[in-house]
């Protein structure tokens, strides 16, 4: 294991930045995720990292040892690509034993970690199937059994999943997330998706045109965005112009055009009286509730519904408050109840907002939030 330092990375191709002077440190031991959509730099960062990339300019530490333009093969690294990339002509044993091999491990230990890393992956038993004998996850475990053999210092993922189905995605990432308890290898997961990040990530780099945009714990970034852009790429947000009046141990934040103020203990920074700021709050943020228990919210409106939708298992609620779209997610039993409230108002508690600067009397970047409820393209 090992930790990563970067250093004021900068890698253009072309007129195009892709890595824009980034500076960061991946603590050891740790599961990253590194999350943005298509073009953001994610896989150019990684690709840096594992030496595949020359960048222009700046530095990268892996431990104590800069590896800025050491050879790929020197950094004591694993990495599995997008596709499973097992040896088709060899079985899923000498896949795993080439990696050991190539490493110089002593010949008689290798049947054991083999063994081991066949038992890592659930693979037990199928030592002997080429690729062609293996469904696309069993391959992909095999690959990551190959990239882990030689208890590498680093771990590196470049969308591993993609190339699966959504039923073998979900089965494979908490097994990823397994090995990375048994083995406390650093890890780095390079994904546009979002659920993929948060689900086993402790720590998520979250891009945006060759910068890191935010970094953090996945519950920070969630219920904490600290930019537009990660408000709207992460979770289904409704977005409403405010401006702080009162600033302490309690904000609180008036949105003239709907004559309503909302209040909050909890800011990742401390906001000035008078700042402009985007109010937001996240779909599934909003409680419905009776009116007797407005007292238990801070912060209670009403909607007027105008279409509720079973999607998958919550159920999707559009309406406005005052004259502004809002979305709320339901979950839990009481989703079902909902399906023909359209035409009714609803009182609703909000149990977290989050505020977000807002150039300075711009109302119009977000005219209609629920337009702006989109994921980013991935």
């Amino acid at each position: 294991m090992a930790n990563v330092r970067i250093q004021d990375l900068v890698k253009r191709f072309d007129q195009v930045m892709a890595v824009n002077h980034v500076s960061v440190e991946i603590r050891e031991g740790s599961l990253t995720a590194i999350l943005g959509p298509s073009g953001c730099g994610k896989t150019t960062l990684l690709r840096c990292i594992a030496g595949l990339i020359m960048p222009d300019d700046g530095q990268i530490f892996i431990g104590e040892k800069e590896v800025t333009r050491l050879e790929p093969f020197k950094r004591k690294l694993g990495m599995v690509f997008q596709r499973p990339s097992m040896f088709p002509h060899m079985s899923a044993y000498d896949n795993i034993a080439w990696a050991l091999r190539l490493r110089d491990w002593p010949k008689k230990e290798i049947p054991q970690r083999v063994a081991e890393m066949l038992r890592l992956v659930h693979l037990e038993g199928m030592e002997k199937r080429a690729a062609r004998q293996l469904s696309g996850g069993q391959a992909q475990r095999v690959v990551i059994a190959r990239a882990l053999a030689p208890a590498p210092d680093l771990l590196l993922l470049d969308e591993p999943l993609s190339a699966l189905d959504a039923k073998l995605r979900d089965e494979l990432i908490l097994e990823i997330a397994e090995i990375h308890r048994k083995t406390g290898c650093t890890t780095l997961l390079v994904t546009h998706d979002q659920g993929e990040a948060f689900t086993i990530a402790d720590n998520v780099l979250l891009m945006n045109n060759g910068r890191i945009e935010q970094e953090g714990a996945p519950l920070d970034i969630y219920q904490n965005p600290r930019t537009l852009f990660s408000a709207t790429f992460i979770g289904t947000n409704n977005f409403l112009p405010g401006i702080v009046e009162e600033s302490g141990d309690e904000i609180v934040v008036s949105v003239k055009e709907l004559g309503i103020t909302f209040r909050t203990k909890t800011s990742w920074t401390q906001f000035e009286r008078g700042t402009p700021v985007w109010v937001c709050v996240r779909a599934d943020d909003i409680d419905i509730i009776d009116e007797n228990r407005a007292n238990n919210y801070r912060n209670v409106i009403k909607v007027d519904v105008d279409h509720a939708s079973l999607t998958g298992g919550m159920v999707i609620i559009e309406g406005k408050l005052i004259n502004q779209p809002l979305r709320i997610h339901v979950g839990g039993s009481q989703r079902f109840n909902l399906l023909d409230i359209a035409g009714k108002q609803i009182v609703c508690g909000l149990s977290h907002i989050a505020l977000i600067p807002r150039e300075n009397g711009d109302t119009s970047a977000i005219a209609n939030p629920v337009s702006s409820l989109q994921q980013l393209p991935s």
